[in-house]
């Protein structure tokens, strides 16, 4: 199956309002908090999306 990057939130928003994402993989690497991320997977039943997977980055070093 195809994993589509999103590098941004509006990259993630244009491909899924354009309907580019339906059936796919998608993984987000942008930060995002778990505000954005909750608010993100509520969307992946509406547009399609197989899975929705984000980078964590550690904070810190």
């Amino acid at each position: 199956m195809k994993t589509i990057i999103c590098n941004s939130v509006q990259s993630f928003w244009d491909m899924a309002d354009n309907h580019l994402l339906e059936g796919l993989d998608v993984h987000c690497t942008f930060p995002a908090t778990d505000g954005l991320r909750a608010f993100i997977l509520d969307y992946k039943e509406k547009y399609a999306i197989r899975s929705i997977s984000f980078t964590s980055v550690g904070v810190g070093s």
